[in-house]
């Protein structure tokens, strides 16, 4: 089995060990002994959170004993062509080849999906661990479990090991000819990857999981990024030394990446970085948006799909996409600023796309007489449409640090309406020369008759 050692006890967002009742910190927590996943400070806060916690528990510990009772029929089993004899040692890889094991699998996963539900590291933590171990068993991954982990990866800070899993069973079977049953082929082999290259290896039948998950870390990137900039503008608009602000930058950081990209880089250097990691953002959320056009919607207003109950789906439907955004949500939300940026950027694409609102108004009521869009559904809509083509205008505001009314994006836009403006008076310009034209024509005619 995976250790649990290998995955880190201290990420540095949200996800860290914590009082599931009052979020307290510290060394004195202690873990619920029913599911052995999330913690309290306290007797007095395990009883108040009790009534809220009392059914996740259960559930987990009945998913242990399941898994502990499925894995002892696995071990004990005679050889037949049902089940080897102890499929752990004989099996492994193949594992979802042989009926009896799947039972063990499903029980296994439902135990580790749950642990992931819990919000907690201590879930996060385990469930990494089931997963991973589950992939050693089973290489084809039967039960999908390639798309749960990258957004648990990130969750956990593992940025470099998301990117190269992603990117692994994106191109390991570019050929068609990769043999999940082949134990000498290479499996999971890539490591240390490129992050910062343009994530072109996206085939025709990609995961929406691996297109949201790689996203996701693109933007951690860029929000490190702003952490850097925002931070060596601070000693021109305060008073702390230079020196102490630079000895700052690496506990402003997120991403392990980061400290290793981006530390010691001129400020010219992370402008040409952001630069490029704004592309490649835009590149997956188009994507993104192109395998699935419910998902940036229902991620930004998330609480319709997180209270829904998956259900098969056909991809690009909306039940994939309510599927996604439950697997990848809490990634998301623990990745401060990320959210933030996303919604500034629809924000941003809003505040330019009103004036168009009225002409799209006149097209929606020929298209839909009975039910149209009201205007306010329209901008939305419109706004989450374009929300790639903003996001750079959001990625200045992130770092600037003037007056909220003057930021970039307002700039951007008065600007903008300037242009339309110096347009509209051309026009104007043009139709009374035309109008010129045709009067002087009209006294030509008349003096040659």
């Amino acid at each position: 089995m995976a250790s649990i050692s290998t995955i880190p006890t201290n990420p540095t967002g949200s996800l860290r060990e914590r009082c599931s009742q009052c979020s307290a910190t510290g060394e004195q927590l202690f873990l619920c002994s029913g599911c052995r996943a999330v913690r309290f400070c306290g007797r007095a806060h395990q009883t108040s959170n009790w009534p809220e916690h009392k059914a996740l528990c259960h559930r987990i510990k009945r998913e242990r004993a399941k898994v502990a009772k499925e894995e002892d029929l696995v071990r004990n089993a005679t050889d037949d062509f049902m089940t080897p004899a102890n499929a752990f040692e004989t099996a492994v890889g193949n594992f979802w080849d042989f009926y009896n094991t799947r039972p063990y699998m499903r029980a296994r996963f439902a135990l580790a999906d749950d642990l992931r539900l819990t919000g907690t590291l201590d879930g996060a933590r385990e469930a990494l661990v089931h997963f991973r171990d589950m992939l050693r068993l089973c290489r084809g991954d039967n039960l999908g479990i390639r798309d749960v982990v990258p957004a648990l990866m990130l969750r956990l800070d593992l940025d470099q090991e998301c990117y190269d899993f992603v990117k692994w069973w994106q191109t390991h079977n570019a050929n068609g000819t990769y043999d999940y049953g082949d134990m000498s082929q290479p499996y999971l082999d890539l490591h240390g990857a490129d992050a910062l290259e343009t994530p072109d290896f996206f085939g025709d039948f990609t995961s929406l999981n691996h297109i949201v998950s790689l996203l996701l870390l693109k933007m951690k990137l860029l929000i490190d990024i702003r952490n850097i900039k925002v931070a060596r503008k601070i000693p021109s608009a305060s008073r702390l030394p230079t020196e102490l602000v630079l000895m700052l930058e690496p506990n402003m950081l997120r991403s392990p990446l980061s400290k290793t990209m981006f530390q010691g880089k001129t400020t010219a250097q992370l402008l040409e970085m952001e630069a490029k990691l704004v592309r490649q953002t835009c590149l997956l959320g188009g994507l993104a948006v192109e395998t699935n056009q419910h998902f940036v919607a229902d991620l930004l207003d998330a609480d319709l799909a997180l209270g829904t109950e998956p259900t098969p789906y056909s991809k690009g439907s909306w039940e994939q996409s309510v599927t996604v955004v439950k697997q990848v949500y809490g990634a998301f939300y623990e990745t401060e600023g990320v959210l933030e940026l996303l919604h500034d950027a629809r924000a941003c694409a809003a505040m330019e796309s009103e004036v168009e609102i009225p002409d799209f108004m006149k097209g929606e009521r020929r298209r839909n007489p009975q039910n149209p869009r009201t205007p306010e559904e329209m901008l939305k809509d419109v706004s989450i449409n374009r929300i790639w083509g903003y996001l750079d205008y959001a990625v200045e505001n992130a770092s600037y640090l003037g007056t909220w009314s003057e930021r970039p994006s307002v700039q951007h836009y008065k600007a903008t309406l300037a242009q339309l403006a110096a347009y509209e008076d051309e026009d104007d310009e043009d139709d009374e020369a035309d109008d010129d034209e045709g009067l002087d024509g009209e006294y030509s005619f008349s003096d040659s008759e």
